[in-house]
């Protein structure tokens, strides 16, 4: 019988008179080889489910928060980050770009998860473990792994040597270990020795998070939480410590916390899930469910004001008009190929000559003073084209505008202030308002409508992709951070319970991140068109009999 080796050495000519029972069984031992090698190799195989779970791999912090949909690849990608740091095998994928400075087995590690029972033999155990498949299909197919530890690092070759049911732990052949924790245990239990990494699988309680990240403090080690929010209500403000106390000090942005980074993985990006796969797990889901089962958003969030703003690119079918998801350009809802894809954040383009630019400002008190720029297209399409937030007197914000709207060459036509703020005492001066202190400056504004209903009513409209043009009416220039920022985090306040089963939302917004969508609010009242824009605005007869 021929061996592979043979037929390496075959010629084509001698290849093409082997029988073909002997072809078969060769390709047959090939198979079984390739398998092998898998097994063998898989940690090697590995890659990364998304951009968004390299970005992960690559960073460089202690601490790392891991907001993730169901099946987005979350436990894998963060037990790929333990096994790297355990063993000291790169994959292929990231070979270039994996920093070394977290590499240096042997090292003490740990996992925390629900339960022993529930999580850690059935779930964690079966992706570390070599001869183990997860996945669909055929063992050793494109959509699946083998357990991620190669069976040569384990302590003797062989996982009954290297794991300890006694001491749950987790024994390499170099020297690294891994101890197993449950969130059943009291906090105190996940005192002791020192850690180069801890992995939180899903969402820890604050005790036990701060008890496992003392133990890496004085090694330099690294702890990660990779969780898919609750969508329980109940349950969502007991998680909400994750997203004040590291997701949102994680992201980008000025008050980012250098030793924090905070990343969302979407499960419609993950490379090995099909449109029929994300749709199955979608199914019978709310809207707020989705948010939080597709991507990863936090529940106590999902009260957003504007649920579709969106950074990232989406798909609206103008038939249902609704958010759907797509194959081949077809709504997975109705069937139709009326679905488009749109964004809010979109690219910087240069404002063409003679398209009007309103200004619309919110003085504060306390806190810096926040502003937006909007130009409005001969369409009606309205562009956030800039923001500031200034701290300073009138003086000093009229010298940053001048300065950035020459620096543009925008044509402001209109400029609006906050009327209940602008109409407020100075303090300055008796008699003196926010606005006159703002018009002796220059800065002369129009009192912007503040009627919160109506301009919430009109944003929503503004934010859905138009029949005529496929894009929303507004957007959002990626030169305004702040603005997408606190879009996406702009939520009515948290519910009032009366009684188990019952709440009632109070009517208003919370009072935090909500400069720049009650700047949105003020556009959005005025309504503005290019038509009269362009035209130039009036004053109000009270403005002129005020000011001449």
């Amino acid at each position: 019988m021929l061996t592979l080796e043979d037929v390496a050495r075959l010629t084509p000519e001698e290849l093409a008179v082997v029988p073909q029972e002997e072809l078969w069984a060769v390709a047959a031992t090939l198979q079984r080889r390739r398998v092998e090698v898998q097994q063998e190799r898989q940690l090697l195989l590995y890659e990364p489910a998304s951009s968004e779970a390299r970005r992960m791999h690559e960073s460089r912090a202690r601490e790392i928060v891991i907001a993730a949909g169901n099946r987005s690849g979350k436990t894998d990608m963060a037990l790929v980050e333990l096994v790297i740091a355990m063993t000291g095998i790169v994959p292929y994928a990231l070979e270039s770009t994996y920093p070394r400075e977290k590499i240096r087995p042997p090292i003490r590690a740990r996992v925390c998860c629900q339960s022993f029972t529930t999580t850690l033999h059935p779930v964690i155990f079966p992706k570390l473990q070599w001869w183990e498949w997860n996945g669909p299909g055929e063992p050793g197919g494109s959509r699946g792994h083998w357990g991620w530890i190669p069976q040569e690092m384990l302590k003797g070759r062989d996982w009954s040597k290297a794991w300890s049911e006694k001491y749950r732990t987790l024994s390499l052949s170099n020297g690294s270990t891994c101890q197993f924790f449950s969130y059943d245990q009291p906090a105190e239990d996940h005192s002791g020795a020192s850690c180069h990494v801890v992995l939180h699988d899903e969402g820890p309680p604050q005790a036990t998070y701060r008890e496992n990240r003392l133990r890496t403090l004085d090694v330099g080690g690294r702890c990660y939480i990779a969780f898919t929010p609750p969508d329980d209500e109940r349950m969502s403000w007991d998680a909400a410590w994750v997203f004040d106390a590291l997701y949102e000090k994680g992201q980008p942005g000025p008050g980012k916390d250098p030793d924090i980074d905070a990343f969302t993985l979407n499960t419609e990006d993950n490379r090995v899930l099909s449109p029929q796969d994300v749709q199955a797990i979608s199914k019978g889901l709310t809207p707020a469910q989705r948010e939080v089962r597709l991507h990863g958003r936090f529940m106590h969030l999902t009260g957003r004001i504007y649920p579709l703003y969106t950074e990232r690119e989406r798909w609206w079918c103008l038939m249902c008009a609704a958010e759907v998801l797509v194959e081949g350009g077809a709504c997975l809802e109705c069937g139709t190929a009326s679905a488009t894809p749109y964004t809010h954040w979109v690219e910087p383009f240069a404002i063409p000559e003679g398209w009007p630019v309103v200004y619309v400002l919110d003085p504060h008190p306390r806190k810096p003073h926040a502003m937006a720029w909007f130009a409005i297209s001969p369409a009606d399409q309205v562009y956030e084209v800039g923001e500031l937030e200034v701290d300073g007197d009138p003086a000093t914000v009229r010298d940053r505008v001048e300065q950035l709207e020459r620096q543009h060459g925008w044509q402001v036509v209109l400029r609006l202030i906050d009327p209940n703020m602008g109409q407020s005492p100075s303090g300055m001066r008796r008699g003196i308002t926010v606005r006159d202190e703002f018009d002796g400056v220059g800065l002369r504004c129009r009192l912007a409508n503040d009627n919160r209903m109506t301009a919430r009513t009109r944003l929503r409209q503004w934010l859905q992709p138009d029949g005529r043009t496929s894009e929303p009416r507004l957007q959002v220039f990626q030169t305004c951070p702040r603005t997408n920022y606190q879009m996406q985090r702009y939520v009515w306040d948290q519910w009032s319970r009366w009684g188990e089963g019952e709440k009632n939302p109070k009517p208003i917004p919370r009072d935090l991140h909500d400069d720049f969508p009650t700047i949105l609010g003020y556009l959005a009242n005025e309504n503005p068109s290019y038509a009269w824009l362009a035209q130039g605005w009036s004053p109000t007869k009270r403005e002129v009999r005020a000011y001449g």
